[in-house]
């Protein structure tokens, strides 16, 4: 393995950072990537992730599991629809409801649906271009619980391909979390990490909000390998940042059919 190929990304980061959430995504973890499904074909995707939202709070801890299926309408239109069910600390439940569900909070439950459209602006050299909308609706005992409200977003997608089947991509989005206004980002580089450049491929991804920039931003490095066929891709990651009182581990399978 060549030292260029594992420090390509990290570089990258670096230098266009200063340009700078997503289950369906197709290259990385986190950020929404140009690829979509092509007209009629499925891509199934699960995921697991566990979250530590304050290292000093296990009550704070928590984990979803997602599964989702996307589908190509056209080959430049696609259908995302994935749920979330989940289990949260007790610390993350609204408080009037933290003495009824202590010390270890609420069993498991269906957390809400999520439907997402992401249209492909025609392809060129210089960028790649994509737009997507996001809603989510939360289930009654979300709603109860988490005090959750319905999410809307729109964003805004650009890639950059280059030789070698590298890639870097940035995320914008923009929406409203019940009455709170919400605006993020996501900045990406993803290289292959052997000879063949479609076999496994290590990346970086840099999260954050806009409204409190200092503070939010995170680094998810990923590793994502082909199984058995270029349709079933595995990926993993570790995140961490957010002042280093926060870490999230994912497992990813997705495969296109």
């Amino acid at each position: 393995m060549k030292f260029r190929n594992v420090i390509f990304p990290v570089l990258l980061v670096i230098i266009f950072s200063s340009f700078a959430s997503a289950h369906h995504a197709m290259e990385y973890i986190e950020t929404e990537s140009y690829s979509t499904a092509l007209q009629g074909e499925n891509i199934f995707h699960l995921h697991y992730d566990y979250f530590v939202e304050n290292k000093q709070n296990p009550q704070s801890d928590h984990w979803e599991f997602t599964p989702g299926i996307s589908h190509g309408i056209t080959d430049a239109l696609m259908l995302d629809i994935h749920t979330h069910f989940a289990k949260f600390g007790n610390a993350l439940i609204v408080p009037e409801q933290q003495t009824t569900y202590m010390p270890g909070g609420p069993s498991p439950f269906l957390e809400a649906a999520a439907f997402t459209l992401q249209y492909r602006l025609p392809a060129n050299q210089i960028l790649n271009v994509a737009l997507v909308g996001n809603y989510e609706y939360p289930f009654q005992r979300s709603r109860d619980l988490l005090a959750g409200q319905q999410v809307g977003e729109l964003g805004l997608i650009v890639s950059k391909d280059f030789e070698g089947h590298r890639n870097i991509c940035l995320n914008l989005r923009a929406g409203k979390d019940g009455n709170e206004t919400v605006s993020m980002y996501s900045f990406a580089a993803k290289t292959p990490l052997s000879a063949d450049i479609h076999g496994i491929a290590g990346g970086i991804e840099l999260l954050g909000s806009f409204q409190d920039f200092q503070n939010s931003w995170s680094l998810l490095p990923g590793i994502y390998m082909p199984i058995g066929s270029p349709n079933t891709i595995f990926k993993t990651g570790l995140e961490f940042g957010r002042n280093m009182d926060y870490m999230r581990a994912n497992a990813t399978l997705m495969v296109r059919f």
